[in-house]
């Protein structure tokens, strides 16, 4: 299974603490947080209106990039179920698969509403102008369209390569761990 030490690692950061991480680093609700004031002896940069963002991301598909990334996370989620719990029946495994997907559409929209400050800060009026005209080209929709694809097949280049980093250092790394034990210097 893919990524299966990474997902892992997800889940427990997900369930031991990351709600309350995102809590401490985010400003209130409704509030967005200040944007540095521009240089002194510079005219006032505007932001983009929320509508000009949302447009943005919808052209550039940040939505569909979430969703997609969060079915791999609940995928990942079940096999892991599965795996540690191997009595549980396939149709459980699959009524829960269906109640985590109900909820990605609502906690997509969270996430992109949480996306626009961000992008606010980011950009100016002018360069979400820009963006907005780029992304309407139908060149670049079909790089937009392209990106899933692309990501998955970059996914498996990642694999390999850390497949290749792990093969690489494992005897280096296990000869260090033995030297540990053994209380000698590494």
């Amino acid at each position: 299974m893919r990524h299966l030490s990474a997902a892992l690692l997800l889940c427990v950061c997900l369930c031991a603490g990351a709600p309350a991480l995102a809590q401490q680093a985010a400003p209130p609700a409704g509030t967005v947080a200040a944007s540095p004031a521009p240089p002194t002896g510079t005219a006032a940069v505007q932001a983009p209106a929320k509508a000009d963002v949302l447009e943005y991301i919808r052209l550039f598909g940040y939505r569909q990039m979430l969703e997609v990334s969060a079915e791999r996370q609940l995928e990942t989620v079940i096999e892991l179920v599965r795996q540690s719990h191997p009595d549980v029946a396939p149709a459980a495994l699959e009524l829960i698969h269906k109640e985590l997907q109900s909820e990605i559409e609502a906690a997509t929209e969270e996430a992109v509403q949480e996306m626009v400050p961000v992008f606010q800060r980011s950009f100016t009026s002018d360069d979400v102008a820009y963006l907005l005209s780029v992304g309407r080209d139908p060149r670049m929709q079909k790089v937009v369209a392209m990106q899933p694809k692309i990501a998955e097949d970059m996914e498996a280049v990642g694999e390999r390569l850390g497949e290749n980093v792990t093969q690489r250092a494992a005897p280096r790394i296990e000869l260090r761990l033995r030297k540990l034990e053994r209380a000698e210097p590494i």
